[in-house]
C-alpha cells in the first residue's frame, strides 16, 4: 500500500544515509578524543598522583586546561557534525516517508556535493552500505502511507530511547565507582590533605564529562518518553478511527519535528555500545512493527 521499503533503498536515499553515518562517525572521533582527554587521562594521572607526590600539581593543571579546551573547541566541533548529520537524515525521512518539510527546521544549507562527498568516504568499506539498507521495517508496506510513517517514527523513537536507558546506567556506575575507588585507595594510603585536593582537581574533567553525559542522556530519555507518549496517543486515535488522514499528516509532521530536535541535541554514544544491542533491538523493532500492522489490519476487518 506504500513504497517506503523500496524508496529507502534507492541510490539517492542510501547516499543520504551513508553521508549522515559518516558525519556521525566524524563527530564520534572528536567524542573519542574528548573521552581520552577528559576521562581516561585524568583517571590515569590521579592514580599516579596517589603514589608520586610530584605528579599532583601537574595533574591539577592538566585538569583545568582540558576543561577549558573541551568547552571552547571539542564540544562545538561535535555539535557542528551532529547538526549537519541530523539535517541530512531529515532530508532522508521527508523523502522516504513523504513528509512535508517543516518551515521551522532549516535544512536547505545541505547541498548535493556535500552529501556525495561524505557518501564516497563511507562506502570505502563495502559492508557499510549493506548495513544501512532496510532502515525502516519492510512490513510497513502493508498499510497506508499515513499510518506507515507513524510506525516508522515510533520505531526510530523506541530504538533511541531503549539504547539511552542502558547507556545511562553505565555512565552512572562509572561516575560513582571510578573516583570512589581512587579516593578510597588514597585514604588507605593516608595521603596528605593537599594531595587529596590536587587529585580532586585533576578529576574535574572526568566529573565534567561523565556528569554532563549522564544528565544529557537522562534529559534525552525524558524528551523521548514524552515523544513516545505522544506517538502512542496518536496510535490510539488511529485505532479508534478518531483521526482523519489529513489530521494524521499534520500529527506526523509534529512528531518529525520532535525527532529532528532530538537528533540535533542527542549526546553521542560509541558505536561499540550500539553494536552490543543492535541485533536484539532490531529484531524487537521489526516484530513490534509487525504487531502494529496486524492491529491496523484487524481493525479494518
Amino acid at each position: 500500500m506504500n513504497d517506503i521499503p523500496i524508496r529507502q533503498n534507492e541510490p539517492r536515499e542510501l547516499e543520504r544515509l551513508a553521508a549522515q553515518r559518516e558525519l556521525y562517525s566524524a563527530a564520534k572521533n572528536y567524542f573519542g578524543l574528548q573521552t581520552i582527554l577528559t576521562l581516561l587521562v585524568p583517571v590515569i594521572l590521579s592514580v599516579f598522583s596517589l603514589f608520586l607526590v610530584g605528579v599532583s600539581p601537574y595533574s591539577a593543571l592538566y585538569g583545568v586546561i582540558v576543561f577549558v579546551l573541551d568547552i571552547l573547541f571539542i564540544e562545538p566541533a561535535i555539535s557542528r557534525k551532529k547538526g549537519k548529520a541530523a539535517k541530512i537524515q531529515e532530508l532522508f525521512d521527508c523523502s522516504v516517508l513523504s513528509l512535508n518539510h517543516s518551515p521551522l527546521k532549516v535544512v536547505e544549507d545541505v547541498n548535493v556535493e556535500e552529501v556525495l562527498l561524505h557518501y564516497e568516504a563511507h562506502k570505502k568499506i563495502a559492508t557499510n552500505i549493506e548495513k544501512i539498507k532496510d532502515w525502516y521495517p519492510k512490513v510497513v508496506s502493508r498499510v497506508d502511507i499515513s499510518i506507515a510513517r507513524i510506525i516508522c517514527q515510533r520505531s526510530s523513537c523506541w530504538w533511541d530511547k531503549n539504547l539511552r536507558k542502558k547507556y545511562c546506567a553505565l555512565l552512572k556506575t562509572i561516575t560513582v565507582l571510578v573516583p570512589l575507588t581512587i579516593l578510597v585507595i588514597g585514604f588507605l594510603d593516608d595521603i596528605p590533605l593537599i594531595q587529596f585536593v590536587l587529585i580532586s582537581s585533576a578529576l574535574v574533567p572526568f566529573f565534567q564529562f561523565t556528569i554532563k553525559q549522564y544528565n544529557d542522556n537522562k534529559d534525552m530519555d525524558w524528551r523521548l518518553t514524552k515523544l513516545a507518549s505522544y506517538i502512542n496517543e496518536t496510535w490510539r486515535g488511529i485505532l479508534a478511527n478518531t483521526i482523519s488522514k489529513n489530521e494524521l499528516d499534520i500529527e506526523a509532521r509534529r512528531i518529525q519535528d520532535g525527532i529532528y530536535d532530538n537528533r540535533v541535541n542527542a549526546p553521542l554514544i560509541f558505536d561499540i555500545f550500539y553494536k552490543w544491542f543492535r541485533d536484539k533491538d532490531e529484531l524487537t523493532m521489526n516484530r513490534t512493527a509487525e504487531i502494529l500492522v496486524e492491529e491496523i489490519n484487524n481493525r479494518q476487518m
